[in-house]
């Protein structure tokens, strides 16, 4: 057995079991234009973002997160 051979299946792939949010989906929940996002995201606000690539992704449990947080502020 080669060593290529015996690292086969030693480990299994994980899953990522996060859901993600691209600007697109937020925008439209939130009936907002998306250039709004792209400002808060400039300043700070709003659900951390994660660059995967060339493109924006926030985990579904952040963007809920900061949501409730709006809701308990108000």
């Amino acid at each position: 057995m080669t060593i290529k051979e015996a690292g086969r299946g030693a480990t299994s792939p994980t899953r990522c079991s996060h859901a993600w949010v691209t600007v697109d989906q937020l925008a439209g929940e939130l009936q907002i234009p998306k250039s709004t996002i792209y400002g808060w995201k400039y300043r700070g606000l709003g659900p951390q973002w994660v660059r995967v690539g060339k493109h924006l992704r926030a985990r579904r449990t952040s963007v809920d997160a900061w949501l409730n947080s709006l809701d308990e502020a108000a």
